[in-house]
């Protein structure tokens, strides 16, 4: 019986040992698991067509666009912890940094160190860092009037001073307006909708891909 209890002894021992080895490995991968969502509160309005929709900055993330040697450099000098990040989905032609500073203020050391690069703040489509993630490569779609004849719309694009990048074959008057990247793209888009001269005026968004 005295050599029954103590192999049960034992056994019990090691059961408590490898329960609690589990709960600290648990502990660990959960602190340390990818994706975990953060609230964010900057929002910002864009229409889609008549439609107001919000969008939530994420401080810490900056996109790259068309990145490069030099691009990836850069980022590494605005802060010299930044991560790369990988996406569920990779995509072609853009990278995503996790900065330790705040994106902004990092957005604009990289425009005075490398303007050659294209980079833009990362928004999501909720007020957390788990939503679907968009992204401004620059340029804006611009639904004009389409009763305008040529003139009309070489008239409007001088008064702004806008330069067009293609005409699109999805209606009448649709053109794809040259910006910059970034916040600026979604500022001109708005305030061109705002002043009632155009009936959409939209980001040429970048989005993640998403599976439903």
């Amino acid at each position: 019986m005295k050599i029954a209890y103590l192999a049960n002894g034992k056994a019990a021992l090691l059961l408590m040992f490898v329960a609690t080895s589990l709960n600290v490995a648990c502990a660990t991968e959960t602190k340390s698991a990818p994706g975990k969502s953060a609230q964010l509160t900057q929002a910002y309005t864009w229409y889609d067509g008549n439609r107001a929709q919000q969008v939530w900055l994420n401080p810490q993330v900056v996109a790259e666009f068309e990145p490069g040697p030099q691009g990836e450099h850069s980022v590494k000098r605005a802060g010299a912890a930044a991560r790369m990040l990988a996406t569920k989905h990779p995509q072609s032609g853009i990278r995503l940094w996790q900065m330790s500073n705040n994106a902004e203020a990092a957005i604009g050391s990289l425009k005075a160190s490398h303007p050659q690069g294209k980079y833009s703040a990362v928004l999501h489509d909720g007020p957390s860092s788990g939503g679907r993630m968009r992204a401004l490569p620059g340029n804006i779609i611009v639904y004009l009037d389409p009763q305008w004849d040529e003139a009309a719309i070489h008239r409007w694009l001088t008064k702004h001073k806008l330069e067009v990048v293609k005409k699109l074959e999805i209606g009448t008057n649709v053109y794809v307006i040259k910006t910059g990247p970034g916040l600026e793209a979604l500022d001109i888009a708005n305030a061109l909708y705002r002043s009632g001269e155009v009936k959409a005026a939209f980001p040429d968004w970048w989005q993640e891909v998403t599976t439903r």
